[in-house]
């Protein structure tokens, strides 16, 4: 199978046995052409693990159209995508390996930042009142393990270590199964991501153009 999305989404953590990420990328799986990689909430493994995804699909001769990776934010019925990664660490709590890092560049040489490469801003507007979820553009994907990730597969792709396919994160709200909203939770924001993967793929430029 030809597969034109790599998604990637985290396991749990913090001590939680769900994470809203992974319950809804499986789902999302489901969609033609979709590969999923379940990341580590560790730093260093979690993009190691996005990366070889990518390399391996690369090597099979499927070079993925687009790559979307899913991190869960807080308990707000939003879904936010990630204009900017920043190229800092200051993780509010340990990740699953115990690592804490704090106030340190995620690449001592690399860039400040680094953007999405896929129009945001144009699908949050195109989207607006379309989904169950709104979904938002947002400005700061924190200093966790969601913004390292981002930061370090932008970063890659920059520097031409992997393929430069466009990306974008995407924070996820909360959601448990015995939560409030229940199963018609999750079924919201599945139906929401797949919406912003089709309007991912309307935006998808010609290969060799991608911009921020």
């Amino acid at each position: 199978m030809s597969v034109s999305l790599l998604l990637t989404a985290f396991e749990p953590f913090g001590g939680s046995r769900v994470n809203a990420s992974q319950e809804a990328a499986i789902r999302l799986a489901a969609l033609p052409g979709t590969r999923l990689a379940t990341l580590p909430v560790t730093a260093g493994d979690a993009e190691r693990a996005a990366l070889r995804a990518l390399c391996r699909l690369t090597a099979a001769g499927s070079v993925p159209d687009l790559m979307l990776s899913l991190g869960e934010a807080g308990p707000e019925r939003v879904v936010r995508l990630e204009k900017v990664a920043v190229n800092w660490d200051d993780f509010r709590l340990r990740d699953n390996a115990g690592g804490q890092p704090r106030d340190v560049a995620i690449h001592p040489a690399g860039q400040d930042a680094r953007f999405a490469t896929l129009p945001v801003a144009r699908i949050a507007r195109d989207l607006e009142g379309r989904t169950p979820l709104p979904v938002q553009v947002s400005l700061s994907a924190g200093a966790f393990l969601c913004n390292h990730l981002a930061y370090a597969v932008l970063e890659a792709m920059a520097r031409g270590d992997v393929p430069a396919i466009p990306y974008l994160f995407i924070h996820v709200p909360s959601w448990r199964p015995d939560g409030p909203e229940g199963e018609q939770g999750l079924q919201d924001l599945v139906a929401t991501l797949g919406a912003v993967v089709a309007e991912a793929r309307k935006a998808l430029p010609k290969r060799g153009t991608i911009t921020p």
